[in-house]
C-alpha cells in the first residue's frame, strides 16, 4: 500500500475520545536542576536523564536524539503503516533530518520476506511471524527482536446505506468467505434468509496481507484459505472506497481504517456465540470483540542495531511518545501489562544495538 498518511485534525472523530482517560494519569513534575535518586533513569520522553554533578544526583536537560544520522528502511503490513508513519514523520523532525526514515507496505509477508533477505531493517507485522518465515531469516543469518506496538480489531464493514445487516455471526461469516462459497454465495439473502436479495460483492485484502493471514484463520479455521472470487488489494484504502461505492459491499480491514473513515464504511457486530460484540477500544481490551482482537508488531534486524545508532533510538523514540501516536493513528492502546512488556522488549533491543 502507498499510504500517504494525512495527520488526523484534533476532535475529528468521536471515538479518539475513548483515548483519553487512559492517558489522563497525574505526572509528578520534574525539572533540570531537581534532585534525582537513580542514576541514568530517564523523564520526560528522554529529555532529562539523572546524572552525577557536583558531587550529587540532578535531573540534567538534553537532546536525546541530537548526533544522529543515517537511514532507516521500513516494510510490511499495511494496517501498521499509520502508527509508523507517524512515529518516521516526528523522528525525523526530531534529528533535523538528519536521519531518513522510509517506510513502504508490502503486506505482512511481502515485508517478512523482504526482512529476510536483509533488505530492511523493521519489518511491520499484524501477526507474529510464521516459523517457515523465522526458518527463511535464520537460514540467511538474520536475527531479529520482536517489539509488541500496539492493539487492533479487525473490523467487518458495510457500505452505510447499508440498513439490513448490523451483526453478524462468525458461522456466517465463514458462510461468505469460506472455499465453498466461491461462485455460489454471491447474494445477502443467502446470508441469513431474511436479508434483502441483494447482490453481495466482497472486498479484502491480498494473499500477502497478515490481515487476510488472521481473518481467515479466525473465521474459516486455517490462514490462507478463503474464497478468491472477491476484489483483494493490499491498500485498504481501496477497500473502503470500494464499499463506499457499493450498496451490496462487504469486506474486512484494521478498525482504525473504520475510525478514519466514518462516512463512508460502517463497521458490523460480531456475535462468537455470547451475543453481538461492536469494535471498540474497550471490547478489543478486555478480549470481548472475539476472534477478531488482535496485537501488532515490527520486528527489528539485530545486525542493523549493532550497525545503525539510530535505529534503537527510532525504536525508543516510538515507545516515549507512544500514547500520543497511538491515539493519533486511532489504534487500540496497550493494556499496562503489554505496555510493562513492551518497556522490556524495548529494553531488549537497546541493549542489542550495545
Amino acid at each position: 500500500m502507498n499510504k500517504s498518511l494525512t495527520r488526523i485534525a484534533t476532535g475529528v472523530l468521536a471515538a479518539t475520545l475513548a483515548f483519553t482517560a487512559l492517558y489522563s494519569a497525574p505526572v509528578a513534575a520534574v525539572k533540570a536542576g531537581a534532585t534525582c535518586k537513580t542514576k541514568g533513569e530517564i523523564k520526560k520522553k528522554g529529555t532529562l536523564v539523572c546524572k552525577k554533578q557536583s558531587g550529587k544526583l540532578v535531573w540534567v536537560k538534553v537532546d536525546p536524539w541530537k548526533g544522529l544520522s543515517g537511514s532507516i528502511r521500513v516494510d510490511g503490513s499495511s494496517t501498521v503503516t499509520p502508527l509508523i508513519a507517524i512515529t518516521a514523520e516526528d523522528f525525523q523532525k526530531a534529528t533535523k533530518n538528519k536521519v531518513r526514515v522510509t517506510v513502504a507496505t508490502s503486506g505482512t509477508g511481502g515485508g517478512f520476506e523482504k526482512f529476510c533477505k536483509n533488505e530492511t531493517d523493521i519489518s511491520m507485522a499484524s501477526r507474529p511471524i510464521k516459523t517457515s518465515e523465522a526458518d527463511a531469516c535464520a537460514a540467511a543469518g538474520v536475527k531479529y527482536a520482536k517489539v509488541t506496538v500496539a492493539n487492533d480489531g479487525l473490523a467487518v464493514v458495510v457500505n452505510p446505506s447499508n440498513t439490513w445487516a448490523t451483526c453478524l455471526t462468525t458461522a456466517e461469516l465463514k458462510k461468505i468467505w469460506e472455499p465453498a462459497a466461491e461462485d455460489k454465495v454471491n447474494n445477502w439473502k443467502q446470508v441469513r434468509s431474511d436479508f434483502p436479495s441483494r447482490g453481495l460483492v466482497l472486498y479484502g485484502p491480498g494473499a500477502d496481507s497478515g490481515t487476510f493471514d488472521y481473518f481467515t484463520e479466525a473465521i474459516n479455521g486455517k490462514a490462507k484459505v478463503s474464497r478468491t472470487d472477491y476484489q483483494p488489494s493490499e491498500d485498504d484504502n481501496i477497500i473502503v472506497n470500494g464499499i463506499a461505492n457499493t450498496l451490496g459491499g462487504l469486506g474486512y480491514f484494521g478498525l482504525s481504517y473504520v475510525l478514519e473513515n466514518p462516512t463512508k464504511v460502517k463497521a458490523l457486530q460480531i456475535d462468537s456465540g455470547a451475543g453481538c460484540v461492536a469494535p471498540t477500544t474497550t471490547t478489543v481490551q478486555n478480549g470481548t470483540y472475539k476472534p477478531l482482537g488482535r496485537e501488532l508488531y515490527i520486528y527489528v534486524k539485530q545486525s542493523s542495531l549493532k550497525n545503525n545508532k539510530a535505529l534503537a533510538k527510532f525504536i525508543e523514540y516510538y515507545l516515549y511518545h507512544i500514547k500520543g501516536i497511538v491515539k493519533e493513528a486511532l489504534f487500540v492502546p496497550l493494556t499496562a501489562a503489554q505496555l510493562k512488556a513492551t518497556k522490556e522488549e524495548v529494553e531488549r533491543v537497546k541493549n542489542l544495538a550495545d
